[in-house]
């Protein structure tokens, strides 16, 4: 019980949903997770601390990257449940559309590449 409340306490943030839905797309490091998402670097750390203590993610280095992926291969039922709930929602959601186009401007302009060589002034 004590796992499901810290993944829908979790996900009472529009931020972090909005981030988990992303997530559900795509693999995203933190540099791109902040030309999308307009808050500070470190409110994207905290807010992606959470969702990964909640289960709801995975992450590895990339360089200096650090990358994140919804986990849908986590063992609790309810984790992955939601997962599959935040990916099949909220697709017509105006700031989905907004984030998704971020997205692909961040993929497009190749932060990831540029941020793993520490190159600077990214966007």
């Amino acid at each position: 019980m004590i796992g499901l409340c810290k993944c829908a306490r979790a996900l009472t943030d529009g931020n972090r949903g909005m981030m988990l839905k992303l997530l559900t797309e795509r693999d995203i490091c933190l540099c791109e997770m902040k030309e999308i998402i307009p808050i500070s670097q470190s409110q994207i750390s905290r807010d992606l601390k959470a969702l990964l203590d909640a289960g709801f993610l995975k992450r590895w280095r990339e360089g200096r990257c650090v990358v994140y992926m919804a986990d849908r291969t986590n063992s609790e039922g309810y984790c992955r449940a939601l997962i599959d709930l935040v990916a099949a929602s909220f697709n017509d959601d105006e700031r989905v559309r907004l984030c998704r186009e971020r997205l692909q401007s961040v993929i497009a302009n190749k932060v990831r590449e540029k941020s793993k060589q520490g190159i600077r002034g990214l966007a």
